[in-house]
Parts: structure tokens; C-alpha cells; sequence
């Protein structure tokens, strides 16, 4: 699959609305956004664009999803020297998307090389990260652990799998067109006899780890899973606390206020100045009144009754 820039800036510029909308009101939250979700330049150092970003995305993701062709790729040589040149191109590669889903890669630049303003959704990348990462960890140990020997097996397995897929096809093909019984059988014959040797070597492969490379490596439901995590980001659906950082071109003012305001809910009393959230924190004053009118009532027909 390949992941276009265009497309990824304008589901990105699409989710990010409110929250531009609410830095150009002034929330201090996402002053040091400047205008980079809008296509701007940021204001972290790096002076990157989200155009420019979504570029580098865009190929990052594709060279990633391109590793599904890794045993196709490996098994694509005439002798040992091209064997090990095809392994490790395919190590180096998968070494490098490794090292691009590192969450920070530089003082300016977070994942894939992209602006380090990104490395704000730790909290929501970093799980689907790991497992991505793991992924890629596990191809990279099984393309280190391929022999030349079985790679080589496995080259002749598929070239005579072709062959005897071909000679099914063709006496199936002229049983069908048969007239004459006895030849008709002949051609069935033949064709079941190559479908028996067929079986034997799909066994054969089964048993070889290089046949099976990188089947269960699923990299578009990686990057479909992150591309989501920063819509709902910055969509405002989810807004985990921010992490700690140092920004080299701004003040550090915004850290602080929105620290607070995410643990004001929390720690709420009926005698501070929070904010209430729920009904009862709301009119807890008017329901001590109306409880002590109750009480007095109470106590003067009581009294009324004795008399």
C-alpha cells in the first residue's frame, strides 16, 4: 500500500480544526502549536511544515509495508554473493524503521524525522508503537536466521510448485476437451498424480522457516492504528496529559497551567474554588440549607405535639 502526502496532511489538517481554533482564541495549551497543523511553520526549532512532514511519513510508511515482499526479495538471487547482498539490504531496511518509530530521533525531530512537535502523543502512540516495533523486530531476527542453503531449497520448491500448477492446468484443460474415454482418463490420471506431488511439496515447505517469512507481518494495520490515535489527538477526543519539555524558541508557560487544570477535577472540595463537575458539587450548599429547614421543622411540630 502506498501512503500519499496530500492525503495524510488532509486527514491531519481536517482532525486538528478545533484545536487550532482554540490556539488562535489563545489557549495556552497550544501556543507553541504556531500554525503548523494549519500548514504552517512550528515553533519548536526545526521550522518544519506539516506538508513537508506528511511527506516523509508518506514514504516511511511505504518502505515499511514493502517489507511484506521480504521473502520474495530474499529468494530472488543466482548464487551466494547476491543471496547475502538481497539480506542484508533487507536488514538494513528493516533496521531503519526500527529506529524510526523511536518517539524522539533528534532535539528537533520525533518519529520517522518528522517535527518533534509529534513526540506530544507519546501517551497515545506509544503502545501501538512497541507492537509495531516488535513486529519489525521479529522479521528483522527471522531474515538474519535464513540460511543460504534453505533460501535455496525453497527457490527450487517454488519453481517446480510452478511447473507441476501448469501441468495440472493443462490435463485438466484436455480432459475437458476429451472425447475418447480412455484418453480422457489418462489426462485425469495425470493430473491427479501431479496434484499428489504437488501435496508432498507444499510439505516440504511447510517445514522450512523461509517459506513462511513474513506472513504474519501486517504493517497496514500498524500505520492505520497510529494514523487514527493522531486524529482522535488532535480531534480533542483523546487528550492525555501533555509531557514534560523544553521548547528552545518559546517560554515553558503552558506546561504548568495545563498540568493544573487536569488535576483540579480531581482533588475537588466542597471549600475550595474548583470548579464542580457533577450536580451534587454544584448545590451542595443549597442541599445543607434545605436539610437544616427539614430538621427545624421537624423539631418545632415535634415540639407542638408534646404540648
Amino acid at each position: 500500500m502506498t501512503y500519499k502526502a496530500e492525503e495524510l496532511e488532509t486527514r491531519f489538517k481536517k482532525a486538528a480544526t478545533s484545536r487550532m481554533s482554540q490556539k488562535k482564541a489563545g489557549k495556552k495549551e497550544y501556543e507553541n502549536d504556531a500554525d503548523y497543523w494549519d500548514g504552517g511553520r512550528c515553533n519548536w526549532g526545526g521550522a518544519h511544515n506539516l506538508k513537508e512532514d506528511c511527506e516523509t511519513l508518506g514514504k516511511f510508511f511505504t518502505g515499511i509495508t514493502e517489507l511484506r515482499n521480504a521473502r520474495k526479495e530474499l529468494i530472488n538471487f543466482n548464487n551466494q554473493q547476491e543471496f547475502e547482498k538481497n539480506k542484508q539490504s533487507l536488514l538494513t531496511k528493516t533496521a531503519e524503521a526500527i529506529n524510526g518509530l523511536n518517539m524522539k530521533t533528534s532535539n528537533s525531530t520525533s518519529i520517522a524525522g518528522v517535527c518533534i512537535i509529534w513526540n506530544d502523543f507519546v501517551s497515545v502512540w506509544k503502545e501501538r508503537l512497541d507492537e509495531f516495533r516488535k513486529d519489525l523486530e521479529l522479521l528483522k531476527t527471522n531474515i538474519e536466521n535464513v540460511p543460504y542453503n534453505e533460501a535455496k531449497e525453497l527457490q527450487k520448491l517454488n519453481i517446480e510448485e510452478r511447473a507441476l500448477k501448469r501441468e495440472i492446468e493443462d490435463n485438466e484443460r484436455k480432459a475437458k476437451n476429451e472425447t475418447d474415454e480412455n484418453k480422457k482418463k489418462q489426462f485425469l490420471f495425470l493430473a491427479e498424480e501431479a496434484k499428489e506431488q504437488w501435496k508432498k511439496l507444499l510439505e516440504r515447505k511447510k517445514q522450512l522457516k523461509t517459506a513462511s517469512l513474513g506472513d504474519n507481518f501486517n504493517p497496514d494495520q500498524h500505520i492505520d492504528d497510529f494514523l487514527k490515535a493522531v486524529e482522535s489527538k488532535l480531534s480533542g477526543r483523546n487528550r492525555p496529559q501533555r509531557p514534560t519539555r523544553t521548547n528552545p524558541n518559546a517560554s515553558n508557560s503552558s506546561g504548568s497551567s495545563s498540568n493544573t487544570q487536569s488535576t483540579s477535577h480531581n482533588n475537588y472540595s466542597p471549600f475550595s474554588n474548583n470548579e464542580p463537575n457533577s450536580f451534587l458539587e454544584k448545590y451542595w450548599k443549597e442541599l445543607l440549607l434545605g436539610i437544616a429547614f427539614l430538621l427545624g421543622a421537624y423539631y418545632i411540630l415535634n415540639q407542638n405535639d408534646n404540648e
